[in-house]
């Protein structure tokens, strides 16, 4: 706002070196005259912009320095709680992996127990055919044995009534009856 103010002020200070240009004399070359008005305008200019100016820059520069700091202190912040975040996460991924190495270990585990019991259930098994093979291998023998016995006591019976009619008389065919109802009569 004062820069504006002083803007008049300012253009009446740049016109007079020009009109004193104007009058100065035939020797002194115009061109020298606007140059000599010219540096002299010039560095009222920049003393003019360094009285205003140095207050409104050193504000904004003051100000893009805190905003800067500011940012630092922003981005620190973040920095840390990241870091932070990253410290849980990781916390996290070592109990998981944890829990993860309990967890195989107690699969591995869980797994031989199945095997072992599953290994017991088979000998059981075996061990109940075998003892179901035996038993029926020995039904099968009794078989066979009564078969035979079968067999034999009819071939016996068979030889026996082949010779018994040219062996056996009268008497001795009474006598053998007699004998069978005393045995039935016990």
């Amino acid at each position: 706002m004062l820069v504006w103010s002083l803007m008049p002020a300012w253009l009446l200070a740049m016109a007079e070196p020009v009109a004193e240009a104007a009058e100065v004399s035939p020797e002194k070359g115009l061109l020298d005259a606007i140059l000599e008005s010219n540096l002299i305008n010039i560095a009222i200019i920049l003393t003019l912009l360094y009285i205003l100016g140095r207050r409104v820059v050193g504000e904004a520069l003051a100000k893009r320095r805190e905003g800067i700091l500011e940012e630092l202190r922003q981005a620190e912040q973040r920095k840390q709680e990241a870091i932070e975040r990253l410290a849980e996460e990781q916390q996290k991924l070592a109990q998981a992996q944890q829990a993860a190495e309990r967890i195989r270990k107690q699969a591995e585990a869980n797994a031989e127990a199945r095997r072992q019991e599953l290994l017991q259930q088979a000998e059981r098994e075996i061990e109940r055919l075998r003892a179901n093979a035996e038993r029926d291998l020995s039904a099968e023998q009794e078989q066979i044995v009564q078969e035979l016995r079968r067999q034999i006591v009819r071939q016996a019976l068979r030889k026996v009534e082949q010779e018994l009619p040219q062996h056996l008389s009268e008497q001795v065919h009474q006598r053998l009856i007699e004998q069978g109802i005393q045995m039935i009569a016990r």
